[in-house]
């Protein structure tokens, strides 16, 4: 039998691709397009700045964990997915506090764009990739 390889996680390095991708394109149309970087705002750093930085930062994170190896990469594989989701439900429970996001939160899956589909399939599948340690 052949040696099983303890490379690179390619399921879960596209997850985190996925979510990179998603989170630069529109993810809404509220007024315009909105990407992720919309939802941040530096001069007035509130908790939906926490979240969008959580978001992108968790999958650049993991892009750079996914070619580590050894025991202790499939946990922080683990750990960085889990903030880069934790950022995503603390976007979803900021959407009543900014006027845009109160626009989105209105029609959420009406006003939702490519970007945002790219996300949560991202999360899926970098999450199945860390668990599986593919």
């Amino acid at each position: 039998m052949a040696k099983k390889s303890g490379g690179l996680s390619l399921i879960y390095l596209i997850g985190c691709a996925l979510v990179i991708v998603g989170f630069i394109c529109p993810m809404f149309k509220v007024l315009g397009t909105v990407n992720g970087f919309d939802f941040m705002d530096f001069d007035d750093f509130d908790l939906t700045t926490i979240a969008g930085i959580l978001i992108f930062g968790g999958a650049v994170a993991g892009a750079v964990v996914a070619i580590l190896k050894g025991k202790g990469a499939k946990m922080l594989k683990l750990v960085c997915i889990l903030v880069c989701i934790a950022g995503g439900v603390l976007l979803f429970i900021k959407m009543n506090d900014n006027a845009i996001l109160k626009a989105v939160a209105k029609g959420f899956f009406k006003r939702a764009q490519f970007g945002f589909y790219m996300v949560l399939a991202g999360w899926v599948v970098g999450l199945y990739g860390a668990l599986t340690n593919k």
